[in-house]
């Protein structure tokens, strides 16, 4: 039974004419009628009793009358929402990312939405992990990418894929890596990432809770030098998991294997925002880029 079918059933009960619904429905006699017959062998009930020129609902068609006619308001809003989501959302939304637009699938999720919303203007701005926070707070962005916990009863959270940061050092320092402990490691020459990062962040947990502190000799402030400041000989850094084996892997690295810490990627949005038809839209893009369908944002 689909719904072509059911707003013919709707509209002949109505007019209690096959013509006049044929004519309404810009369809023929023989096809309405074959979509009430339709309906009747399907579900095993009389819904007309039909007499010469009349036809008029039985009981059970005046009963189920009712429930049609539901059935196609849901699906009328259904289909109206859906029309608002896809092709007539319209304005502004400014997103902040991440330094790696590969690892957040940013191209991709772009193009979804310039498919999906081609009326809603979209504007992205690489920040850091605070200014992430700090700038949908307080406005200036509608939403964006975070790396790290979140705690914030303000925010709405989609969790969407775990990721390992490690201990990552030159090559050169692989035979003293090998069977050094915290201290040593954290004795060691450290490259610091910018005070504001997610990764400055994830350091921090991972040598507090050694209590010792990195020596740290020099700032860093683009992340994504990060590999290339490592495997130059300066000093240890964090990398994550897949950018630090694919380096060890060419011998460009050395990993100290019990530095790691475990967090998650996160694509967070005021909570206030959630039922506007444009962060709708968005989020609807986004669970289907990252292959998240059935899934809805969290709360923080």
């Amino acid at each position: 039974m689909d719904i072509l079918k059911l707003r013919s059933f709707v509209m002949v009960a109505k007019l209690g004419h096959l013509t006049r619904a044929a004519d309404r429905l810009c369809l023929t006699q023989p096809a309405v009628t074959a979509h009430i017959k339709a309906i009747e062998q399907e579900i095993g009930i009389a819904l007309f009793d039909r007499t010469p020129g009349k036809i008029t609902l039985t009981r059970a068609g005046e009963i189920l009358l009712a429930e049609a006619e539901h059935v196609l308001t849901v699906f009328e809003g259904f289909a109206s929402k859906a029309k608002r989501i896809k092709g007539e959302v319209t304005g502004n939304m400014l997103i902040a990312t991440l330094d790696d637009s590969d690892f957040i699938k940013l191209g991709g999720l772009l193009f979804g939405l310039r498919s999906a919303l081609p009326l809603l203007q979209i504007r992205t701005r690489l920040v850091l992990a605070d200014d992430v926070i700090d700038g949908i707070t307080n406005g200036e962005f509608d939403a964006g990418f975070y790396i790290g916990p979140i705690d914030h009863p303000d925010f709405g959270v989609q969790v969407l894929r775990s990721v390992t940061y490690c201990t990552v050092g030159p090559v050169a320092y692989g035979k003293s890596l090998s069977d050094a402990n915290w201290r040593v490691v954290a004795n060691l020459p450290w490259i610091a990432a910018p005070e504001r990062s997610h990764v400055a962040r994830l350091q921090h947990r991972l040598f507090d809770q050694q209590g010792v502190t990195p020596n740290q000799v020099t700032e860093c402030d683009q992340l994504a030098a990060m590999l290339d400041l490592i495997r130059s000989g300066l000093g240890m850094g964090l990398l994550r998991e897949d950018l630090a084996l694919n380096a060890a892997e060419n011998q460009e690295v050395a990993i100290w294997p019990h530095g790691q810490i475990d967090s998650q990627l996160s694509f967070i949005f005021k909570l206030s925002a959630e039922n506007d038809p444009a962060m709708v839209g968005l989020l609807s893009v986004l669970r289907d880029h990252w292959h998240l369908k059935g899934q809805v944002p969290g709360l923080a």
